[in-house]
């Protein structure tokens, strides 16, 4: 009983941090500045991105090829970000989960600027 209980424990704590761990480095990418050359091809206005602006980042993401291998997080993003919109019915936590949604966005937003500025250095790469 008790080696089940040590168990339950454990993993509580493994999940416990690792929680912590994705929501610091989510934090983290959402503080990157964003570039002029994104808000240009993009069409958003000089601000951070809201909630509302995952799904438009999410299409402009799958609409850019992928010229290097960089690592895919968007798909945990989608789960991240459902799992916010199922919460965001709840009213104790409801706007910490719309503010979770938007930190998702503006992560999103790295991304897909990210993908634009390897894009563009690639073609002008290829153009010399």
């Amino acid at each position: 009983m008790l080696s089940i209980i040590m168990l339950v424990v454990s993993i509580a704590g493994g999940a416990q941090f690792f929680l912590g761990y994705w929501r610091a480095l989510l934090a983290s990418t959402a503080a990157q500045p964003l570039s002029d050359k994104f808000f240009v091809a993009a069409g958003f206005q000089r601000a951070s991105m809201r909630a509302e602006d995952f799904n438009r980042l999410l299409s402009l993401h799958s609409l850019m090829p992928d010229v290097k291998a960089l690592p895919n997080t968007v798909w945990r993003l989608r789960v991240h970000y459902s799992a916010m919109q199922m919460f965001r019915g709840l009213p104790a936590i409801g706007a910490w989960a719309q503010k979770e949604m938007a930190i998702c966005a503006n992560c999103l937003a790295v991304m897909v600027d990210q993908r634009l500025l390897l894009n563009l250095a690639c073609a002008a790469e290829v153009r010399s």
